[in-house]
């Protein structure tokens, strides 16, 4: 009886640390370099003029519907900075290209389609903000 009570103790104390483990993995920004640059062709949208947040999710993903609501107003507070959501599923050629293994993934772009951060999982807000501002500023068009 006791040696079953210590394997139920170790079991949970070992799921709790992996989960403590996975949930701080979540939305963290990683800088990233993969050669190329994503197209508007690629994305089946236009660019941002500074940056792109690209969203890939799936229709059963749960945490995608409010990753998708944070990117799309953190973008509108952003000059030159735009949301596009792609379905992973749809563009599975893209995923695996991308080498995007779960949903939500965010991929940060800058103003030449290039990818400058990855975010694996749903990322909060201060997340996204900070990967938007280490990026440089856009180009001032006032005349």
């Amino acid at each position: 009886m006791l040696v079953r009570a210590i394997a139920l103790v170790a079991l949970l104390v070992v799921a709790t640390l992996a989960y403590l483990w996975w949930n701080r993995r979540q939305g963290v920004v990683r800088q990233v370099e993969i050669p190329g640059a994503l197209t508007p062709a690629d994305l089946g949208a236009a660019r941002g003029a500074r940056a792109t947040l690209v969203q890939f999710s799936t229709p059963m993903c749960a945490k995608c519907p409010p990753t998708k609501a944070l990117l799309v107003r953190i973008a509108a507070e952003y000059p030159g900075v735009v949301h596009t959501d792609i379905d992973a599923e749809q563009r599975l050629d893209l995923a695996r290209r991308l080498d995007i293994m779960r949903t939500p993934t965010t991929l940060l772009l800058d103003a030449d389609g290039v990818v400058v951060a990855r975010m694996n999982g749903a990322p909060n807000e201060s997340q996204v903000r900070s990967a938007l501002d280490a990026l440089p500023p856009g180009p001032d068009y006032s005349i």
